[in-house]
């Protein structure tokens, strides 16, 4: 009975042993076989490939697991490893991939046939157990029922445990390390005598010898999917890293794509790469980082000199040249020596790989760099991985090496070439890489129906500039006006430097003519701006770097292209003409200017060897006396065609030629030989003055000249000057001051010409021995009626006074800015409100006149009040209430005539009309206040602004207010206050 009963059960254990088996294994194996050969299509597809293979890969691990077949397990082994080579052939596109469906169609063949051979197995051990269980029942019911009562209990507690061991084996409950088993299970073996022949001793032996068969295959399957792990996790590493390589553009984007890879699939904490620095502590620099800990990293101070205990194995890996690995990091005391902080919690293991180069020379191999690598697994690094990184860390130097040189070769190349087509100091293009421009922005022009501009810009004065502060000034300011042309230009606009102080713009696409000469005032505008004053050496003058603009266009001023930059030049050139700071277009007339200029430049060079330069003589009177004190020679051209040539005409035109040299030569000469034949004549001649140029007076030669001249003429030193522009002693003020030392060592004159229209430094001038400083005439012409101009005057008379100097005004032409000049006590004048340049024999004629200036008679005057309204009634009004006080009354009717009365008279008391159409009474008398300072203003109006005229009172404009109608009394009262008012301030 107990023989039957055990029959039946083993063959019930069996049958659903096979059922299970076949459900669990061989179904499920052959299941997956047909589901990956169902998925090779989207192996066609890139996007979905990467992702198919690793299901593929994963899909065949569960095959291996779970069949018992071992040709399905091989043939699943043999598809997961195609897959890696399928993988990589398809990323080198070198050659067609090895073909899946084969091994695969295998697989499924094997799947199949072991399904099929379960499931026969699984029905015929479930029809064999049916009637097992059917028939030994009732054949050992007797038997049973007999010997039941006696093993009943030893029956039931046998099986309960065959049947909880079974369970744990179905379940897979084993410490063989699989991913399946539970956390802390073991294998519980039933006891059992080895040497029993009871049924139930050898099930149990049975029993224990299929768990111990189970944890050998579960500990093979799992050190098998270990070693599949691996291999596609270095697969993948060595794929990934492989394409940063090829693929990334610059070092820094290749270094943080290998420590991306290395953190992301090599399964590294913490990857880092860093750089032997060549400062004086051999520090290491982080260039890359990925992972976790950056902060550690960042602040890990290591150094990879000869102190071991700053090196901290990766300095070691560096200054040794070797690999440095610890699968102890904590307690490491070469990778933990250095820090009094433990490494962050989990990192168990580090590895240091050095990257290195070829070295120079010897050809020995140097470090440059390291490679850290951080791990939370403990344990040496397998052989196979070492091997890897040892590979990976030599392609990382190589393409980090590779890159570098390429990068310097690639500057290199860049450096040349910019310096072959552009301009080192502005960055602009030099005039060959316009001029290969040109043509294509033509043929655009054409194409588009619009208009190709080209301006010439030349810097104003900008000699001056380089000469008197320095080149390194110059560069400042050419480089200011690149930046500000280019900011002006627009896009799409070329830019080049042909010359030092020149600039060529071309401005293509322009819909009317009209749109040049807006981007050249621009331009101007912002060249005129001054330059930022940390720029400029300490104790600098302000400069605006002033341009003259030159516009010519295609295909409106010629049809060649050629032409358009020398068209530009020349309207450039006219625009110096014109004084600079302004833009001209070119005109066809400028071609026939300048073959003029050719050609009076070739008559100039031989004017003076026949005869047709003459000296003029303008005289000079003292504002004291009226006597002539002086004269100024000027040069004038007798052409023989053209006749009588102005020197604007051709001064200028002999500086840039630099015939200015020896006609400067001749008019000192000369003026010494005139002097003689006047001494000669008797006539007594005061000092005569001759312009130098600035070239003259930068000749090395200039002294001997002057000195030749004195020497052969006979003529003392003292009757000679010799007048200086500004711009001519500042270019090299050392050299000027020793050259005006041995030029007042002779005895003659020194006038400084000009002033006030260049830009000397007072803390040069008083160094310069002079004689004379010349208000030049654009101060004196609106001198009665701007007070700037005025202000300017004033202020130089002082200047000059204060240094021992004298004053001569150039360019006085009325009776107004002479009576001006004289209150201010300027010394002397010259100008044609007394005599124009006259030849030498007039000039003689007129001293032997005695001729004099006219001046004011200087008896005393009485009090003067000066009358102003637009309304004549008025006027005479104001006359007959105030006339009885004894005052002298000048009136007028308009502001310039009261401009007029006060430059010619000197006047105490204004009292003005408010409302008047040229100005009003408020603007007149502000403007009086600053010509006039020592006058009191009285406003006289019948509409009540008192805004205005309470704000000119509050400034000083206005003295008193009075409204029309008005009290005769009190405005008597009023007026002799205001006199009284006046003579405390004369006082």
């Amino acid at each position: 009975m107990l023989a039957s009963a055990l029959v039946v059960v083993l063959l019930h254990l069996y049958a659903a042993s096979a059922w299970h088996a076949f459900a669990e294994q061989d179904q499920r194996a052959l299941q997956l076989a047909l589901r990956s050969s169902a998925a090779l299509p989207a192996l066609d597809v890139a996007a979905t490939r990467r992702a198919t293979l690793s299901g593929l890969r994963a899909q065949m691990r569960d095959i291996a697991g779970v069949s018992g077949d071992e040709n399905v397990r091989s043939a699943a082994q043999a598809v997961a490893l195609l897959t890696y080579e399928y993988e990589t052939t398809r990323a080198a596109r070198a050659a067609a991939p090895p073909p899946l469906a084969p091994l695969l169609d295998e697989l499924a063949v094997q799947a199949t046939g072991a399904s099929a051979q379960a499931h026969a197995h699984a029905v015929l051990a479930g029809r064999v157990a049916l009637l097992a269980m059917v028939l030994l029942p009732v054949l050992a019911a007797a038997g049973a029922l007999v010997l039941a009562s006696g093993i009943t209990r030893s029956i039931d507690g046998t099986l309960r445990d065959c049947i909880a061991f079974a369970g744990e084996i179905a379940a897979g409950n084993f410490s063989h390390g699989s991913s399946q088993a539970r956390p802390a299970a073991s294998a519980r073996r039933l006891d059992a005598d080895a040497d029993s022949a009871s049924e139930f001793d050898i099930l149990v032996r049975s029993m224990n010898r299929i768990a111990d068969e189970t944890v050998t295959a579960a500990e093979r399957t799992a050190a098998q999917t270990a070693r599949l792990e691996r291999v596609e996790r270095s697969w993948a590493l060595l794929s990934a890293c492989s394409k940063s390589l090829a693929k990334a553009g610059s070092e820094t984007e290749l270094l943080n794509a290998i420590c991306g890879h290395l953190a992301e699939l090599g399964g590294y904490r913490v990857a880092w790469v860093g750089y032997a620095c060549d400062d004086e502590a051999m520090t290491i620099e982080v260039a890359a980082h990925a992972g976790t800990d950056a902060d550690y990293v960042n602040g890990l101070q290591l150094s990879w000199g000869a102190d071991v205990h700053k090196q901290g194995g990766f300095g070691t890996a560096i200054h040794q040249v070797r690999t440095v690995a610890t699968s102890q990091l904590a307690s490491d005391l070469v990778f933990t020596c250095w820090r009094e902080l433990t490494p962050p919690h989990g990192l168990a293991s580090a590895l240091a790989l050095p990257l290195m180069s070829d070295g120079e020379g010897d050809g020995e191999r140097t470090a440059f760099g390291v490679l850290g690598l951080y791990s939370e697994q403990s344990g040496p690094v397998e052989e196979e991985e070492l091997q890897l990184l040892h590979d990976l860390a030599d392609d990382l130097a190589f393409g980090i090496v590779s890159r570098r040189q390429s990068g310097q070769r690639q500057r290199a190349e860049a450096q040349l070439a910019r310096h072959v087509n552009y301009d080192d100091l502005t960055g602009l293009a030099k005039l060959e890489t316009l001029q290969a421009q040109l043509l294509q922005l033509a043929e655009q022009a054409r194409a588009g129906r619009k208009t190709l501009a080209a301006l010439h810009v030349d810097l104003d004065r900008f000699k001056d500039v380089n000469d008197t502060l320095g080149r390194a000034v110059g560069d400042q300011v050419l480089a200011q006006a690149a930046l500000r042309l280019v900011h002006c230009a627009g896009e799409g606009a070329v830019l080049a430097r042909p010359g030092a102080d020149e600039f060529v713009i071309l401005l293509p696409g322009l819909a009317a003519p009209g749109d040049a000469a807006k981007a050249a005032s621009r331009m101007a505008a912002q060249l005129a701006e001054p330059l930022a004053a940390g720029l400029l050496p300490p104790g600098a003058p302000a400069i605006r770097p002033l341009g003259s603009i030159g516009i010519s266009l295609y295909p409106d001023d010629s049809a060649e292209i050629g032409d358009l930059l020398r068209n530009a030049g020349l309207a450039m050139q006219e625009a110096k003409r014109q004084g600079g700071n302004t833009c001209r277009y070119y005109a066809p007339e400028l071609n026939a200017r300048m073959a003029s200029r050719f050609v009076m430049e070739s008559e100039l060079s031989r004017a003076l060897e026949r005869g047709e330069l003459s000296m003029h003589y303008q005289p000079q009177c003292s504002l004291q006396t009226g006597v002539v004190v002086g004269a100024e020679a000027l040069m004038r051209w007798k052409h023989p065609t053209r006749g009588m040539v102005a020197p604007g005409e051709f001064i200028k035109l002999a500086e840039e030629t630099g015939l200015v040299l020896p006609i400067g030569a001749w008019a000192i000469e000369n003026v010494c030989g005139q002097l003689k034949a006047w001494r000669d004549a008797g006539v007594k001649s005061p000092p005569v003055a001759v312009n130098l140029s600035a070239r003259q007076f930068q000749q090395a030669g200039l002294v001997q000249t002057v000195r030749r001249a004195l020497e052969s003429s006979g003529v003392v030193g003292r009757q000679l000057v010799l007048e200086l522009t500004e711009s001519a002693v500042m270019q090299d003020v050392e050299a000027a001051i020793v050259t005006l030392r041995e030029l007042k060592e002779l005895g003659v004159g020194i006038a400084l010409d000009d002033f006030g229209t260049g830009y000397s430094s007072l803390s040069h001038l008083k160094r310069f021995t002079i004689d004379h400083l010349k208000i030049d005439h654009s101060f004196v012409r609106d001198i009665t009626t701007s007070p700037d101009d005025a202000a300017i005057c004033n202020a130089v008379i002082g200047l000059a006074h204060n240094l021992r100097v004298q004053v001569v005004a150039e360019g006085v032409e009325t009776v107004e800015q002479m009576n001006y000049l004289r209150r201010r006590y300027c010394d002397s004048m010259q100008g044609y409100l007394f005599s124009k340049a006259v030849p030498a024999g007039a000039y003689a004629q007129l001293l032997a006149s005695g001729n004099k200036l006219a001046l004011p008679d200087a008896a005393e005057t009485p009090p003067t009040l000066l009358l102003l309204d637009d309304e004549p009634n008025i006027i005479r009004s104001l006359n007959r209430a105030l006339r009885l006080d004894g005052y002298k009354i000048l009136a007028a009717t308009s502001a310039s005539d009261a401009l007029k009365l006060l430059a010619m008279s000197p006047v105490q008391v204004v009292l003005s009309d408010h409302r008047m159409p040229e100005m009003t009474g408020i603007e007149f008398l502000s403007r009086v206040k600053d010509l006039y300072p020592d006058t009191v203003r009285i406003i006289l109006s019948g509409y009540a602004d008192l805004d205005s005229v309470i704000d000119a009172i509050n400034r000083g404009a206005v003295y008193r207010y009075f409204t029309k109608p008005w009290d005769d009394e009190q405005l008597r009262d009023c007026v002799q206050q205001a006199f009284r008012h006046q003579q405390l301030l004369a006082a």
